[in-house]
Formats: structure tokens, C-alpha cells, sequence
């Protein structure tokens, strides 16, 4: 399942090997998951700081006013899907700067670069803040993130998407915490109700700070939590450039996120090396010209550059 064996990923390997991640992703392979520890992912500052944006964002959406150490509501918040103990915040790349330095984060793309082929595209960031109920019901709300093909099926020999949280709060199980059924992404299938035993599942628990990476084959969840106050992350969903993103990202860059955001990365990471969506004047190429990869390159037997 090592993605890296269908093209060269030098530079990422390169960034893999300075990061320290070749454990992390020998555990992604054999587990489905892996657990990154703060002092590999971000600073406190970094952490403290979009932290204090989700709680801004979350009260302005509710009209509550935010204790990490009380329960809460959705209040005036309405955005679906959300349950008696659990809303979610979409769309974070626009709501602040700090969220467009976070998708450059250098582990989430390493990471995710190299599970998708250095193919890997922003599907959506977003924000699940959660507190003290049931939640999921017994079944944990356990699914895998990739979208099933035709037949019903999950990619065996590559990986169509992956994911990754960064823990705001002390994630353990009686604070709802992460839900997998290890080696699940091996199935290459979407559970089924009755696939459900908690004796397969187990929590992954991690401090503060830390970030749970894991294959979109996982079979996941959450457990309900049975603590009072907030448990809040930051979920940072990934899917190869070919995949249809969750959120609508590509048509909401501005030129300023580009002014700062130069690099190349950052413009194939939110999805303008892709033509895809046109209209009636046909693809524009010139996101394929400025942004385009290698890979992509290897697509055309003409020069796009002449069109």
C-alpha cells in the first residue's frame, strides 16, 4: 500500500526523512493510524492561537459564550450535521490566515503527500467541538472517509484520501475520544451495521497538541463523552487531486490568499493545477501551466503550454 511506489516521491521522502515520520508511517500502513506528538507538529503558540480562532468563530456562529471547561449548544448555529452534543464548523481555510498557514503545516503534507502520490488535494477543514452526551449512539458513528467505487469498494493498492486531526484538547476516551478498528483499512470496504463489535474498536488517546493522521480505509469513529467541557480539534480531510473535494474550494481563492501564499504547494494543495468545473469556454490550462506537477505533466502528449 506504500504510495511511493508508483512515482518518484524524492522530495518527500527527503521531508519525511528530516521530519522524523518513517515510524509514523509504518504504523499508517500496518494500523490504518498514527499518533504524531506536539512537539513534532506546532509550537504552543501555534496550537493556543487556533484554538482562540475556533472559539472566536463558535461563539459568533452560536451566540454562546465558550468555557472549555463547560458543556454547551449549537445555539443560533444551525449547520448540519450536528447532534445533541456536537456541531461542527466548516469551511475554516476562509475564516482566518492562520488556517491557510496550518494546511502548509509541514507533517500534514508530508504525511499526506505521501500516501496520495503527491497528488494530495484540500477536501475541507473543519472544526468538530464537542461536549458531554451519547453523541454517536452505540455504533460510534464508525465509517471510513474514502468514497466507495462502483462495485462498493475501497482502493487496495492505493489511497484515495486520508486524514488527520490536530488535538486542541486532551483527547482520552471518557473525553470522546478518536474511534478506529486497527488494520480495518485493509478491508478496502465501508462497514456495515453489522460489522459493529466494541471489542474491535479502541480509543486513540493523545495529548493536547498532538497530531492522529490515519488512512482513509480506517474504519472510525468517536466515543461519547463523558466528561464536561469541550473537546475541539482541528480535522484537516485529504483526497488525491482526481477526487471531488467535499467543500468548494478552488473558486473561493483569492488573489490576496495567493500573495500569501506564493508557494506552489499551496496553490495545488487547494486545487488550481486542476481545470476541472468549466463552463462553456472550455478548461482554463493556466493552472495546469503554473501549478501543474510532474505527474500531471505526464498526462499530455502535446505541450499544454501551445493550447
Amino acid at each position: 500500500m506504500k504510495a511511493n511506489t508508483l512515482i518518484d516521491n524524492s522530495s518527500t521522502e527527503e521531508a519525511i526523512t528530516s521530519l522524523d515520520l518513517w515510524e509514523n508511517l509504518s504504523e499508517v500502513d500496518n494500523l490504518g493510524y498514527t499518533v504524531i506528538p506536539p512537539c513534532k507538529v506546532a509550537d504552543e503558540k501555534t496550537k493556543n492561537t487556533i484554538l482562540d480562532k475556533i472559539l472566536e468563530i463558535a461563539e459568533a456562529k452560536t451566540g454562546n459564550s465558550l468555557d472549555l471547561s463547560l458543556n454547551s449548544s449549537a445555539g443560533n448555529y444551525k449547520a448540519l450535521p450536528q447532534t445533541e452534543s456536537q456541531f461542527i464548523l466548516f469551511s475554516l481555510l476562509f475564516a482566518d490566515k492562520i488556517f491557510e498557514k496550518w494546511l502548509q503545516n509541514p507533517v500534514v503534507v508530508a504525511l499526506s503527500s505521501y500516501l496520495l502520490n503527491d497528488q494530495a488535494q484540500l477536501s475541507s477543514m473543519s472544526s468538530f467541538i464537542k461536549w458531554k452526551g451519547k453523541n454517536y449512539k452505540d455504533s460510534m458513528g464508525l465509517h471510513a472517509d474514502t468514497q466507495p467505487s462502483p462495485n462498493g469498494l475501497l482502493p487496495s493498492q492505493w489511497a484515495d484520501a486520508c486524514n488527520s486531526v490536530y488535538c486542541l484538547t486532551d483527547y482520552t476516551e471518557d473525553d470522546g475520544a478518536l474511534a478506529v478498528v486497527p488494520k480495518s483499512h485493509k478491508i478496502c470496504r465501508q462497514p456495515k451495521q453489522d460489522d459493529f463489535n466494541d471489542k474491535d474498536v479502541v480509543p486513540v488517546e493523545a495529548e493536547a497538541g498532538s497530531l492522529i493522521f490515519w488512512h482513509g480505509n480506517l474504519w472510525h469513529g468517536a466515543y461519547p463523552k463523558k466528561t464536561d467541557g469541550l473537546r475541539i480539534n482541528l480535522t484537516t480531510f485529504m483526497t488525491h487531486r482526481r477526487i471531488k473535494t467535499q467543500e468548494n474550494i478552488k473558486d473561493k481563492i483569492t488573489s490576496d490568499m495567493l500573495k500569501r501564499n506564493p508557494s506552489k504547494q499551496f496553490a495545488r494543495l487547494v486545487g488550481l493545477n486542476d481545470s476541472n468545473g468549466y463552463g462553456e469556454n472550455g478548461p482554463d490550462m493556466n493552472g495546469i501551466i503554473n501549478y501543474g506537477t510532474e505527474d500531471q505533466m505526464k498526462r499530455f502528449t502535446f505541450n499544454v503550454k501551445d493550447l
